[in-house]
């Protein structure tokens, strides 16, 4: 995982990834430092879904996890 901060003088904003991201999907976020303290997002649930969402099917989307919850 990379993570910057910037202040970009202009809206094209550009980067170098490594070698070993070539050829891989790669998720790139932008949002201002003070959109993202902003309580009213906080306030919106559904954001929280959305990000978290790939995340937890990494652990929840498996034989293991469909065997454990088959009887409830």
């Amino acid at each position: 995982m990379i993570r910057t901060l910037l202040v970009p003088d202009n809206q094209d904003v550009s980067i170098q990834l490594p070698k070993s991201f070539v050829g891989k999907q790669v998720e790139v976020i932008a949002f201002t430092i003070n959109d993202a303290n902003d309580d009213s997002l906080a306030q919106d649930k559904p954001l929280t879904h959305y990000a978290s969402q790939n995340a937890l099917a990494k652990e929840w989307l498996t034989a293991d996890e469909d065997e454990a919850w088959k009887n409830i």
